[in-house]
């Protein structure tokens, strides 16, 4: 299995936090933009970043929230830190309990990396919309 230190999987979080707060800029107030930054982050991050409520816990969950799970650059970051971290350890300690218990496969690392940048990929086609389709009035 490839793995990505820890720093670049960093990078790609990141990337997509900064695709969102281009995104929430557009549409809110100039002031409001690091307040609703923030409480957006902390709101993926915590409600749908799978280690509130794991993965096999959100199977009995709404089937809107568990599209929001999909969602959430924060579950598959998650996943893919722990898949990378846990890796090192597998060949020597019983790591399949762990991974059952948040609902993580070892084989997801590269599936986890893609949804990421999808995501990022996702938010940024918004952001371009939301230029497009905002201060129309102020074009000539």
């Amino acid at each position: 299995m490839e793995t990505i230190h820890p720093i670049d999987h960093s990078i790609i979080i990141n990337l997509n936090i900064i695709t969102v707060r281009y995104f929430l800029s557009i549409l809110l107030p100039y002031g409001a933009i690091p307040l609703i930054g923030v409480v957006w982050t902390l709101f993926w991050a915590i409600a749908f970043g799978g280690t509130v409520t794991s993965l096999s816990d959100r199977d009995s969950l709404d089937p809107f929230l568990q599209w929001l799970f999909q969602m959430s650059p924060f579950r598959w970051g998650n996943e893919a830190f722990y898949i990378n971290e846990i890796n090192f350890y597998a060949d020597y300690l019983d790591v399949q309990d762990r991974l059952d218990f948040y609902g993580y496969n070892l084989d997801n690392f590269t599936i986890d990396i893609g949804a990421i940048m999808l995501i990022g990929l996702f938010y940024w086609g918004l952001t371009i919309l939301a230029l497009k389709m905002t201060g129309r009035d102020k074009m000539k």
